[in-house]
């Protein structure tokens, strides 16, 4: 048996299923023995907290929560550390975006601690605000940037099957930002310095814990880093074709099989 003391795990099609459900009594089972055997249980995500704390409502959510792709971690309600973008960077994305309005399903938002920005322009794309109300808590409609007036976390933007193009047209003009893509057309922008992995690495600083006595979980190149980092990295089956290149073990099982905990149960715990 290896000797874990963290697991980490991405959220969207890694640990949740894709109507965003998990086996619940698995979950428990898990979440009593990582207790029993002093293993911290990491949720590493994209979303907003309160996003995940929506998924998993009714059940135990005493993890620590790296959220916002590694720009915010939460522990027991409590934000702990934040990494927000610079605002110099705000205005060349919207131009960005703009330049590429034709492929764009979802106008860019705008992550702050409490709540979400989005600019009217970017509310007349796609499908408009509506796609954006159904993944942001108490998103705000503005005329302008000047009107944000909280750090933001993160940012985001949903082109379809147009990821790559736009994350190398953001690289292109050598802006203070991180961009990534969880996958399914959705990109994210944060701090430079900023991913799941610096996260985690910070994290087990604080615990020490090791980044060879951690395991993690992932399925979309916003998850390499972390995976990267760890001493047991696992790739979900469903999981990017370019993170299969890395040569990190798979899990017993997909998503849609809960593949996440059956793997620990298996093999971790």
């Amino acid at each position: 048996m290896m000797t874990i003391k963290l697991i980490a795990t991405d959220l969207d099609a890694t640990f949740l299923r894709a109507d965003k459900s998990f086996d619940r009594q698995a979950y428990q089972v898990m979440v009593d023995l990582a207790k029993k055997q002093n293993v911290t249980f990491v949720v590493a995500t994209g979303n907003h907290p309160d996003k995940v704390a929506k998924y998993f409502a009714g059940a135990n959510q005493d993890f620590t929560l790296i959220a916002n792709n590694g720009a915010e971690v939460v522990e027991q309600g409590e934000i702990m550390k934040t990494y927000p973008i610079e605002t110099a960077a705000f205005q060349p994305i919207v131009e960005t975006v703009l330049a590429n309005r034709d492929r764009v399903s979802m106008g860019l938002v705008f992550t702050g601690v409490t709540q979400a920005f989005m600019l009217k322009e970017m509310a007349a794309l796609g499908y408009g605000d509506r796609k954006a109300q159904q993944y942001f808590k108490d998103l705000r409609i503005v005329d302008s940037l000047s009107e944000i007036n909280e750090p933001i976390l993160k940012m985001t933007v949903d082109l379809p099957d147009f990821e790559r193009p736009f994350m190398e047209a953001v690289n292109n003009r050598q802006l203070p930002i991180h961009v990534t893509t969880s996958g399914y057309g959705a990109v994210d922008l944060v701090n430079p310095a900023v991913n799941k992995g610096v996260a985690l690495k910070d994290l087990g600083d604080q615990l020490g814990i090791l980044p060879e006595e951690m395991a993690a979980f992932g399925d979309g190149l916003n998850d390499l880093e972390m995976l990267q980092l760890v001493g047991h990295p696992f790739v979900m089956p469903n999981a990017d074709p370019e993170l299969f290149t890395y040569g990190f073990e798979e899990a017993v099982a997909d998503s849609n099989n809960d593949g996440v905990l059956k793997t620990i149960l298996a093999d971790l715990l």
